[in-house]
């Protein structure tokens, strides 16, 4: 699956409060991490939170190999509700 919100957070606070997050509510590792993307992989699938910055917004792009169900996705979702969005 595949999500897109923009929010006024800074990209490497999304970074950060992402690696948080998954760290708090999943088993989920860090498998790579950059300065604009960071992924997580474990037991119930792989996380990708991408950003970048536009018109003086943060895009944050997610992605997940799941569809909708009490896995990975939801997570996403989730860390995504957290994002104050434009």
């Amino acid at each position: 699956m595949r999500y897109l919100v923009m929010t006024d957070v800074s990209p490497d606070d999304v970074i950060r409060r992402a690696r948080e997050f998954f760290a708090a509510h999943t088993l989920l590792d860090v498998a790579d991490e950059s300065a604009d993307m960071i992924r997580f992989e474990g037991d119930i699938g792989i996380a990708a939170i991408r950003v970048d910055r536009e018109h003086g917004h943060t895009n944050v792009h997610a992605e997940t190999d799941r569809v909708v169900g009490l896995d990975v996705t939801d997570i996403t979702r989730r860390f995504l509700y957290t994002l104050e969005h434009v």
